[in-house]
């Protein structure tokens, strides 16, 4: 299964300017979380959601699995939201669950439905930064700003370890299973805890290794990254100032438009 640095490094979008994007993205995430109506966040969601597809080139399959997986998250917050949140206005739907009244209001459903666009505008911008810009690249921007130093070191570290934990997991967990480890309720617990001890220690003995590799490599608290650089084009920069005139535009007529 592709990881997302692996769709980044075949998107087409991944040779734009990396500036340019993190501005749209910036941009994009502050005017979904600060909009008071849902139109603003849903449009800004239909946006990032249509460049991702069209220029990214993501497949559309794989694109909504992920999105969707995720997005069910923020669906039951905005159930719950809706039916037990009262926010005022006039009641749209009740039932009396033994004796406890459970009832959809007007300001409940705007609520539930303005938090639900902004997860799914904020979610779409995280998606096409990360489904167009690899991982390294990233670090490598944000590695810039003097005050980002060190915790862009830390999360460049974390992040590799993310993958060491996942094949050390997975060669142990098939090594079990080839011994018939989870043949039953019994032996699956007994395995589930030698696999969780056998990979606390070989993580350990795994960052010593490291630690080791970078001293003997003269490491100095600073790991050198590949910044690339790209230029912005004339028609790149045209497309992102008619996406953020589009966003002021739709927030200034639709700032106090709810759907109930």
């Amino acid at each position: 299964m592709r990881t997302l640095d692996d769709i980044a490094l075949l998107s087409p979008l991944r040779y734009k300017n990396t500036t340019l994007k993190v501005i749209l993205v910036f941009i994009g995430l502050m005017a979904g979380l600060f909009s008071p109506s849902p139109i603003l966040p849903l449009f800004i969601a239909i946006c990032m959601v249509a460049a991702t597809l069209l220029f990214g080139k993501i497949p559309i399959g794989m694109y909504f699995k992920l999105f969707l997986s995720v997005l069910s998250f923020a669906v039951v917050s905005a159930f719950v939201l809706a039916f037990f949140v009262h926010g005022g206005g006039e009641t749209l739907w009740s039932i009396n669950l033994f004796g406890w009244v459970i009832s959809i209001t007007t300001g409940s459903a705007n609520l539930a439905l303005l938090v639900l666009t902004r997860s799914a505008s904020g979610l779409a911008c995280v998606f096409f930064l990360s489904m167009t810009t690899p991982m390294l690249e990233l670090f490598s921007y944000f590695k810039r700003f003097s005050f980002l130093d060190v915790f862009m070191e830390l999360v460049m570290l974390i992040y590799r370890y993310i993958f060491v934990f996942l094949a050390l997991l997975l060669k142990i967990q098939s090594a079990q299973a080839m011994r018939f480890g989870y043949s039953s309720f019994k032996r699956s617990m007994h395995s589930a805890g030698l696999l969780v001890g056998s990979l606390f220690v070989q993580t350990l003995e795994q960052g010593d290794r490291l630690y080791l590799s970078m001293n003997s490599r003269c490491y100095d608290g600073k790991l050198p990254y590949y910044d690339a650089k790209y230029k912005i084009m004339f028609s790149d920069a045209l497309l992102s100032l008619l996406f953020i005139a589009s966003i002021a535009a739709v927030f200034y007529y639709t700032r106090g438009y709810q759907f109930f």
